[in-house]
């Protein structure tokens, strides 16, 4: 069995994949012949995977491939015709308008080379710097302070840190959940180092319940804390002058300002929602150990003082001399597999290649390098800029690449009316299916993940091997050949590229160049610039800089440890918050709103079109739910189970049709609540959170507050709702809630009308059954309709939500209908359903409970003599199920469940006997 390396395609871990095939002929190679585990040998994750990449070869069969250029009509075209059409209408409209009248709006998914011919194209050839990315929505505000601070894009450390930190801070990241594999390294860290971990969350995530210390801080008051913390390690003489003064400029200036926050603990305690207690004890941590590392994530970069919150955590590691050193300092944690190879390229509107700027040495550089007169002379539109400018009709010709900005911007309905009213909407996707797919006036067959060849970037600086091992079908293409391929339509020379890794030795070669021009730059490839096509396709995991050929393959490198920066002066550069340490937001608790934090589920991605069809990712969440305290909930009046629009709380306006379900979540904060972005119009009636989220923004970063924006919600009254299995229609009358889930089988849609009529009426057909029975109290409706005595549909409604095990009710489409077939039926409904728990292995609720009360059994003595080990019975029950012990990232959903099963028993067994065990959960 031969096989293929490869990177995975989610998250910046960056994890390295192996894919084997039973057949000697990769080039006919069946999704059937091939199985994908994690790639023991390379340095990001050394085999483990997560189950969103355990399952990637499920995501190559997509319900809708698209294999050749289209029109908007759906009328196909060749690729010649349509890149003329597209050199066309770029040159036409940059005549008459200008350069900056076009864009490029790029994705973290792209490859390396995807992006520096992108960027050569506009930002050398067309003269605009209209060329941002969507890893402005989760990665820029760490970008901008660390060019701030360092002087350039640079994450100073590396995974290795993880193993010689003392403590680690995680800071707005649910790690346990977006980043599995790096969070499993860091339990296995806690285990063999006894290395402390605080977690700092409004919320008591995944994440947090594994931390030896959680600090549920005010919403937005992570930049008061770490200032603050800046000023106590001043009074307590626990800073490096030192490197300080040797290495840094302007700390008096910020930690006068910090020393103000921290001269009263009792004040600072209460404004970030802490006991003074707890803030001192994470306060002493700094001053306790030598090694600590602080990673952030989505939870500090989507809000309005993102940056200056970033370079408040960065300000405390200068202070401390840690940058550079081993177990410590700053470390952003990455979206997007290829954000940082995006980067470096000059993904951003506001960055040239190799992490240039706009000076006029740059410039002329870059101008010299591709051999054209001049590149763009000024920051570009980023992305919300951008799409206000379509809006607007000042960019009238757009390309967006491999991403899904009519879910994923905020004011998402303002984006698609922007594309619906722009002159020229071009889309390179793998699917005519995505919500953005569907503005296009050309739509392009990009390759997939399984089909393209090149490299990514991880958070460490890792560059890694992308090599594709299905043959591309029908006419995909990488996206730097049909940038290319526009390019010399619009008689641009210098994109004669053979093939990806051409356009990989001409970056290299242009970072040598600016690492000449600029030696105080640390990115650096230079030593890559004269690889072979051999040496390319072998190209093994390297981290950057790389200056020598001898260096390809090294990992656990660190930068900036001399204490040399890559800003003018050479010095890393305290930051001062701009104005407020404080989060912006417009709630005052007073009206029946809430703080929507809008974030990630467990087994999702993105906008779901690259997961949403896998229905073994589905199956934990497959409705969108929004989470909120039962305290909240009370005096909202809204009941778990519930249905409601999202709307502004300052525009009362909402959709018709209804957006999520209500769930109860202890773990939330009473003012706060949850919804997962990844939702649309392509999986559900009521499209997606984003559509009622503003377009506030980082004033320095340009990032967008997704954060703790005030909401109301107003409950659905369904007079009928519940799940259609077989055939459905989606268009039918009376329809306000529909969400399509994929099963093993087929495809269930979960259903609600507000007219019982209409619920009723739905699918009725004259060759049906319907009956109605009652389920644990439960009034249900069931209708069943048939095709020449087969199956067709079945239809399951009631007032309140149903809750059904859907999988084994779809397996009854298509069986004959006989009186075993209805009892078999009735049976089934009747049955119930039990949640998932464990996507990796399938295990459900009901599973673990069946296991720990057979445990719980084992260890139980009537007379009173035996105590109860619950670690002893949740290590049986994993090790048996296998549940928590793959990925992780359910680790601490399969514990809650495990206890409060066993509570049950516990509970039971004190009431039957009263005078018999105590627990022992040690």
């Amino acid at each position: 069995m031969s096989a293929i390396q490869s990177s995975c395609a989610y998250c910046g871990v960056g994890c390295g994949v192996s894919v084997a095939s039973t057949q000697a002929d990769w080039e006919n190679v069946d999704r059937a012949n091939l199985t994908l585990t994690g790639d023991i040998n390379h340095p990001a994750n050394h085999g483990h995977l997560c189950a969103k990449g355990e399952r990637l070869l499920d995501s190559l069969t997509q319900p809708n491939v698209l294999r050749y250029p289209m029109m908007r009509s759906g009328k196909p075209i060749n690729w010649d015709d349509a890149s003329s059409l597209i050199a066309d209408k770029f040159a036409n409209t940059i005549a008459e308008f200008g350069p900056d009248s076009v864009a490029l709006y790029l994705s973290g998914q792209l490859l390396t080379e995807d992006y520096y011919v992108a960027n050569k194209f506009a930002k050398g050839y067309l003269k605009t710097a209209n060329v941002d990315t969507n890893s402005r929505l989760c990665m820029s505000s760490a970008v901008s302070a660390m060019q701030r601070a360092f002087g350039e894009d640079v994450v100073p450390g590396c995974y290795d840190d993880i193993e010689h930190a003392e403590v680690i801070v995680l800071i707005g990241a649910n790690t346990a959940w977006t980043h599995p594999v790096l969070f499993q390294r860091i339990l296995a860290a806690k285990k063999a180092n006894n290395t402390r971990l605080v977690v700092i969350d409004p919320v008591t995530t995944a994440t947090a319940k594994q931390a030896d210390l959680h600090l549920a801080i005010t919403p937005g008051a992570d930049l008061a804390l770490f200032h603050g913390l800046l000023g106590y390690l001043a009074d307590n003489g626990h800073v490096n002058h030192g490197y300080i003064k040797a290495h840094t400029e302007g700390f008096d200036t910020v930690v006068s300002h910090a020393k103000q926050l921290s001269s009263g603990l009792t004040d600072l305690a209460q404004q970030v929602g802490l006991t003074e207690q707890a803030l001192k004890q994470f306060y002493q941590l700094f001053i306790q150990h030598k090694a600590i590392l602080t990673a952030s994530c989505q939870g500090v970069n989507q809000s309005v003082i993102g940056t200056d919150t970033t370079n408040a955590i960065i300000n405390c590691h200068l202070a401390l001399g840690h940058i550079g050193q081993a177990g410590c300092g700053f470390f952003s944690l990455t979206g997007q597999p290829n954000a940082m190879g995006g980067r470096e390229v000059g993904g951003l509107a506001t960055q040239l290649a190799c992490h240039m700027g706009f000076s006029q040495p740059e410039r002329e550089l870059l101008a010299n390098f591709w051999q054209v007169d001049m590149v763009a002379d000024t920051k570009g539109l980023a992305a919300v800029d951008m799409f206000d400018a379509v809006a607007d009709g000042k960019i009238k010709a757009i390309w967006i690449m491999g991403t899904n900005p009519v879910v994923s911007l905020p004011n998402s309905q303002k984006i698609a009316k922007a594309l619906t009213d722009c002159p020229f909407v071009v889309v390179s996707e793998i699917s005519p299916d995505s919500d953005t797919a569907k503005y296009a006036d050309i739509l392009l067959p990009a390759q997939g993940w399984s089909e393209k060849c090149g490299t990514v970037t991880n958070s460490e600086r890792t560059i890694s091997r992308q090599r594709g091992f299905i043959t591309p079908k029908g006419q995909s293409k990488a996206d730097w050949w049909a940038i290319s391929l526009v390019a010399q339509k619009m008689g641009f020379q210098g994109f004669e590229f053979d093939n990806s890794a051409s356009v990989f030795r001409e970056f290299s070669a242009l970072s040598a160049k600016v690492k000449q021009a600029f030696p105080n730059k640390m990115f650096d490839l230079s030593g890559l610039t004269n690889l072979s096509q051999q040496e390319y396709d072998n190209l093994l995991p390297t981290q950057w800089p790389i200056a020598s050929a001898e260096l390809i393959g090294q990992q656990g490198l660190r930068v900036f440890s001399d204490g040399v920066f890559a800003t003018s002066s050479g010095k890393g550069q305290f930051i001062s918050p701009a104005k407020s340490v404080t989060q912006v937001t417009d709630y005052d608790g007073k009206h029946a709103s809430v703080l929507l934090n809008s974030g990630r589920s467990r087994d999702q991605w993105h906008t779901m079109t690259r997961t949403g069809h896998i229905a073994s990712l589905r199956a934990s969440i497959p409705e969108p739910v929004i989470q909120l305290h039962p305290n909240k909930l009370a005096s909202l009046s809204i009941a778990d189970g519930d249905l409601v629009t999202i709307g502004s709380a300052t525009d009362k306006a909402s959709s018709p049709f209804a957006l999520a379900r209500v769930a109860v979540d202890q773990d939330m904060p009473f003012e706060m609540a949850m919804m997962s972005m990844h939702w649309s119009e392509q999986f559900s009636l009521g499209k997606g959170v984003n559509q009622y989220l503003d377009s506030r923004v980082d004033p320095v970063s340009q990032q967008p507050g997704f954060k703790c924006q005030d909401v109301v919600l107003q409950p659905v009254i369904m007079a009928l709702q519940g799940v259609v299995f077989g055939l459905h229609d989606p268009a039918a009358k009376g329809l306000c809630w529909q969400v399509a889930q994929t099963l093993t089988t087929g495809i269930c849609h979960h259903v609600g009308f507000t007219d019982a009529d209409k619920g009723f009426a739905y699918q009725a057909t004259a060759h049906s059954l319907t009956w109605s029975t009652n389920v644990n109290g439960q009034r249900l409706h069931v209708q069943c309709n048939m095709e020449k005595g087969f199956v067709s549909a079945i239809k399951v409604l009631s007032q309140s939500r149903v809750n059904l095990a859907v999988e084994p009710l779809n397996a009854f489409i298509g069986k004959p209908v006989d009186n075993a077939f209805i009892k078999q039926l009735h049976q089934q409904i009747n049955a119930g359903n039990s949640p998932l728990i464990c996507a990796c292995t399938g295990v459900n609720d009901a599973q673990i409970a069946d296991e720990i009360n057979a445990q719980f059994d084992q260890q139980v003595f009537h007379d009173g003599k035996q105590h109860l080990h619950f670690a002893k019975a949740l290590d049986v029950m994993q090790s048996t199920l296998g549940c928590g012990r793959q990925c992780g990232s359910c680790n601490s959903e399969v514990k809650q469940c495990a206890q409060n099963h066993w509570q049950q028993a516990l509970s039971y067994i004190e009431l039957e006997y009263p005078n018999a065990a105590k627990e022992d959960v040690a």
